[in-house]
């Protein structure tokens, strides 16, 4: 009786961990998120070969825009798009379509997944799933840096 009553108390006290773990996480302020969203290349995950299918979003004012890729590591299509940014949105004009979107975006610093410490939640995505993630560290002006992650998995 006493065994079962041990078993079931550790299985209470894990189960009550496992639902209090907070995954880490600090939603950064908007001017800092503003300056992080800039010449960074954002990825809804990273491809574990060279067939994966990801989306990447680069916000690059410098070039008078971004682009969004929906693409592989070797095969993709790309858009360009300009956009504004004002304390907690993003205004996307998306000239292929003709479309305008404006959508509340959040970046926070995070633990992963691995290899991102960064994630960006654009609410009302006009293109991908919403959730991308970056690197802190990446000054990635001209998107060689990307290409060059990318090759290094594989």
């Amino acid at each position: 009786m006493r065994i079962a009553s041990l078993v079931s108390a550790l299985a209470m006290a894990a189960s009550l961990a496992a639902c209090s773990h907070k995954s880490s996480s600090t939603k950064l302020d908007a001017d800092e998120a503003r300056d992080l969203l800039i010449d960074r290349n954002w990825l809804d995950r990273m491809p574990e070969t060279d067939r994966d299918h990801l989306f990447v979003y680069r916000f690059v004012p410098t070039m008078g825009g971004g682009v969004f890729q929906d693409r592989t590591l070797y095969k993709g299509t790309f858009e360009l798009f300009t956009f504004k940014t004002d304390a907690d949105n993003i205004h996307f004009n998306l000239p292929e379509t003709k479309t305008e979107v404006t959508s509340a975006y959040t970046i926070e610093k995070v633990d992963g997944p691995k290899p991102f410490d960064l994630k960006l939640t654009i609410a009302d995505d006009p293109r991908g799933p919403h959730v991308y993630y970056g690197w802190s560290s990446e000054t990635d002006v001209d998107g060689h840096v990307l290409e060059q992650r990318l090759h290094d998995v594989h």
